[in-house]
């Protein structure tokens, strides 16, 4: 995996290599590792070895640099064992492609290196306790005091805050600024910067991956650490990376998706009910039908989306629209996979309960799917609401 991966025979080969990987490290012990929400610390560097951290850091950093295609074959390959694990790769592969993308000659070589191997993480810090979607309201200041920043208020659900080492925050370096978004800044705070208090939140899914609170009160954060070394710049530089986001967050459903569905038809065809496996119930058959129609449909728009980004062609759209369908097929495929076992689907003896648990943030991260609609429908009006 140390070159961009972009023939269907080595997308195949890395597709098996992944699930290779998940089947023989991680699905043996993803039940006890829920049970403590135990961090996956021990994996990071086998993911880092076989180039899975490094999907966006060029090869020169030490990464190995997927196409957008290949960027969600893993993610699908991840969820499918554990959404726990994909949720750590896939905020740290956010922070790392905005360093990757903007970052200075200096970040790039004091980062990357050290995310490509798993021997750092990284993460994003948007959201705040009374902006939610509205990133242009953002009240989180970084102010600048000579050879370093002034970092003064709160975030709020951020993944992975607790290991990031950096952690990319969306702060406002000129409150004057008009209009609003040209006042904001990237800023890379490093774990252990003083000032900072970080508090985890209780959460019902993706255990293993912390979400947390981020509240600064007058951390100081040297100057070195603006992404890119140019202020303003922060909010373009975010909202480029949010297509990416949301290629991971459509993949990494389909992942959850297929798990339902598999896990529903090896039960099917096991357990018996009024004298022959219930696979053999037309009701079953259904829908294990429908399951798999939504899932096959939510696997090719979302490589239909990467497909886009890869050929260098407009895919917020197309982004939105598989994570939106995705998302939804997702928690559909949980639901529809705890009815077919019935009572032991809502048992810890299946992981169907752990999908069950994990398929909602998926509509609600990345942008909503309320939001990513509007966005959809405003392409559509753009593009044939006024054609004669």
């Amino acid at each position: 995996m140390s070159t961009a991966t972009t023939s269907s025979a080595d997308r195949s080969a890395l597709r098996d290599v992944v699930r290779s990987f998940v089947q023989r490290e991680v699905v043996p012990t993803v039940a006890e590792r829920e049970r403590y929400a135990e961090y996956p610390a021990d994996l990071l560097p086998m993911l880092g070895e076989m180039g899975v951290l490094g999907m966006s850091i060029p090869t020169e950093h030490g990464g190995s640099q997927l196409d957008m295609v290949s960027f969600a074959i893993v993610f699908e390959e991840l969820a499918r064992g554990w959404m726990g694990l994909a949720s750590v790769v896939g905020s740290s592969g956010s922070g790392t492609w905005l360093i990757a993308r903007y970052g200075t000659d200096a970040q790039r070589s004091t980062y990357l290196p050290g995310l490509a191997a798993g021997a750092r993480m990284s993460g994003i810090a948007l959201t705040e306790p009374s902006t939610g979607s509205n990133l242009k309201a953002i009240a989180m200041t970084a102010t600048r005091r000579g050879d370093h920043y002034v970092v003064n208020g709160t975030k709020t659900m951020i993944t992975q805050a607790r290991h990031a080492d950096p952690l990319v925050l969306l702060v406002v370096t000129d409150p004057s600024a008009e209009p609003v978004h040209h006042g904001m800044s990237l800023l890379l705070m490093e774990r252990g910067t003083p000032g900072c208090a970080i508090s985890d939140i209780d959460k019902l899914g993706h255990k293993g991956v912390e979400l947390c609170e981020v509240s600064c009160i007058a951390a100081t954060v040297p100057a070195t650490q603006l992404l890119g070394d140019t202020e303003g710049r922060g909010l373009h530089q975010m909202l480029s990376a949010l297509d990416r986001g949301r290629i991971y967050m459509a993949a990494a459903s389909v992942g959850i998706a297929q798990a339902s569905l598999e896990s529903a038809a090896r039960y099917a065809t096991q357990r018996e009910a009024f004298g022959k496996v219930i696979a053999e119930h037309q009701t079953i058959q259904l829908k294990l039908a429908q399951m798999a129609i939504r899932v096959r449909a939510a696997r090719l728009l979302t490589h239909d989306a990467a497909a886009h980004m890869d050929e260098g062609r407009a895919a917020s759209e197309g982004a939105a629209m598989a994570k939106v369908f995705a998302s939804e097929t997702a928690i559909e495929c949980a639901m529809e996979a705890m009815r077919v076992l019935g009572g032991y689907g809502f048992t810890l003896a299946f992981p169907v309960e752990r999908y069950y648990r994990d398929a909602p943030l998926m509509a609600i991260g990345e942008g909503t799917n309320e939001i990513l609609q509007l966005l959809i429908a405003e392409h559509v009006i753009k593009e044939l609401g006024d054609s004669r």
